[in-house]
């Protein structure tokens, strides 16, 4: 009886650990785009990053969801992969990612 309790209590104890951390959620916000975008416009930015940015929901925020389907336009046609410079795109998508950079600055979210 007592070997029951014991393992009652424990699976009790990891039930509760596991409502209680739940799976993280990677939040993307206007601010963070914006450094996002700054950072490959200067060849900053990591190949890992971008693909982060790409594969982010926006449902938190819709206003961002057509940005980031602008960017994954972009990275279809304009994308080089990390190149000696440091830059991921083409000088075209970096020109796009310019004026992308400049409509999220426009936006009034925070």
């Amino acid at each position: 009886m007592m070997a029951f309790v014991i393992t009652l209590f424990i699976f009790l104890v990891v039930v509760a650990v596991l409502l209680w951390v739940r799976t993280p959620h990677y939040f993307m916000g206007q601010a963070d785009v914006i450094a996002l975008l700054k950072k490959v416009l200067v060849g900053q930015a990591s190949e890992n990053e971008w693909a982060i940015f790409l594969s982010t929901s926006f449902r938190h925020c819709p206003p961002l969801e057509p940005i980031r389907d602008a960017c994954a336009a972009i990275d279809e046609k304009e994308y080089l992969g990390h190149t000696r410079a440091g830059f991921l795109f083409s000088e075209t998508g970096l020109a796009q990612l310019r004026a992308i950079l400049q409509q999220v600055e426009a936006l009034d979210l925070e």
